[in-house]
């Protein structure tokens, strides 16, 4: 066969598969199921947020900082920072750097402030107040501005260099402490919305083939398309619609953010989102190439449920794993190993990564999970041909591997 005919072969064949998730993701967006699952996830987001803020946040009343030597002259403009921001701080002069740590760990400081005030280095007993982070980072800006500006003139190139790169160093005297509170909310709000996302449109994609298989509208789609581009066109479709919701709840996760600063940036931004929508995207293929292949063994909607049973528990495991021994302790030995294994790893990993998981090991997850995902496409799309078009009892796992 010559490489035009080859290519036009191609060409038709991602048409096909084209045609089939866009007629997937219109029907899907335009349900109320997924308007009503959005607006009940969004308020879900929001609800762990006032929760953060009303329950979890022990920052409450006067915040008590320390300054010590030339980081004195942040204390003042700390002050007015503060009261504009609703934050409600007292400022201690503190004599020296000992000084400070002794009256931190005595409990008569809250933050200590030292060094240097172009970059100063702020010691906690545990955790630093985010609204405070951002006041302290944005004042040492505005000394580096000035600074710069005494020593550069006009010239912006440096001054605009160093503000953006200008950052404040926090040491926590209890280093090695289980994850702090924040890091523990985004970790269970990344582990829960993954899950419900994979579980739901998992179980869309096996609940359509098996819809398609009991009204017999797959013998007339598989007519004119073939099996393999059916099942990636309801894979893609759905998944995008997924995708599209997770988009949305990610987007008002970082507006609640920036307007209630209820978490830090560092905690949860733009970098935890885009892992929670690459994770998804993972884990939606493993796992949607293997709630379809099941949705193919049935002939009726309401068997599907047991036959997807596996699958289910597989998630399930990922999620239990996740909270119980992820989260509690995200860089142990055995949370490690959890966040690689290939079928944990969609929510695991994410919660991991909540917590700073290493960059080494989101990228072993990914390409162990890749590998993962190519053999269970071989594996459904072997099981899926063999067995949608067999209607009756449900067939044999065996039988739709074999072709009998």
């Amino acid at each position: 066969m010559s490489a035009p005919e080859n290519r036009r072969q191609d060409l038709a064949s991602l048409r096909s598969v084209y045609l089939v998730a866009r007629r997937e993701f219109v029907i899907r967006v335009r349900s109320r199921v997924f308007r009503i699952g959005t607006a009940l996830m969004v308020l879900f987001l929001i609800g762990s947020v006032v929760l953060q803020q009303g329950v979890l946040n022990t920052g409450g009343g006067v915040t008590t900082v320390g300054f010590t030597g030339p980081t004195q002259a942040l204390a003042q403009p700390l002050t007015a920072a503060a009261r504009g921001s609703g934050l409600d701080i007292a400022i201690r002069r503190v004599s020296s750097d000992a000084t400070g740590r002794s009256q931190l760990r005595s409990g008569q400081l809250d933050v200590l402030v030292s060094g240097s005030p172009l970059s100063p280095e702020v010691s906690v007993t545990s955790q630093l107040d985010a609204t405070l982070q951002t006041l302290l980072t944005d004042l040492a800006a505005e000394e580096v501005l000035r600074a710069r500006l005494a020593a550069h003139g006009l010239n912006p190139r440096p001054i605009v260099a160093a503000v953006v790169g200008t950052t404040i160093h926090v040491h926590s005297l209890t280093p090695s402490s289980p994850p702090n509170t924040q890091q523990t909310v985004v970790g269970v709000i990344v582990a829960i919305v993954l899950f419900i996302s994979l579980q739901v449109y998992g179980q869309q994609v096996s609940q359509g083939v098996a819809e398609e298989k009991e009204s017999r509208i797959v013998e007339i789609l598989l007519a004119t398309v073939r099996p393999g581009q059916l099942l990636a066109g309801k894979v893609v479709g759905i998944g995008l619609v997924g995708l599209l919701q997770l988009a949305i709840i990610g987007g008002v996760g970082l507006i609640l953010i920036a307007r209630t600063h209820v978490v830090s940036i560092p905690a949860l931004g733009a970098g935890v989102i885009a892992g929670g929508l690459l994770w998804f995207v993972l884990g939606f293929t493993l796992y949607a190439v293997l709630f379809a292949a099941a949705g193919s063994l049935v002939s009726r909607v309401q068997d599907v449920q047991m036959a997807s049973l596996p699958i289910i528990m597989a998630l399930s495991v990922a999620y239990v794993s996740s909270l119980v021994v992820v989260l509690p302790d995200p860089n142990g030995l055995v949370s490690t190993v959890l966040s690689l294994v290939p079928f944990l790893a969609p929510v695991a990993m994410p919660a991991r990564m909540a917590a700073g998981a290493p960059a080494w090991q989101v990228g072993l997850a990914v390409v162990l999970t890749l590998a993962t995902i190519r053999a269970a496409i071989w594996l459904a799309s072997r099981i899926y041909a063999n067995a949608v078009l067999r209607t009756g009892a449900r067939v044999a796992l065996s039988e739709a591997l074999h072709g009998r």
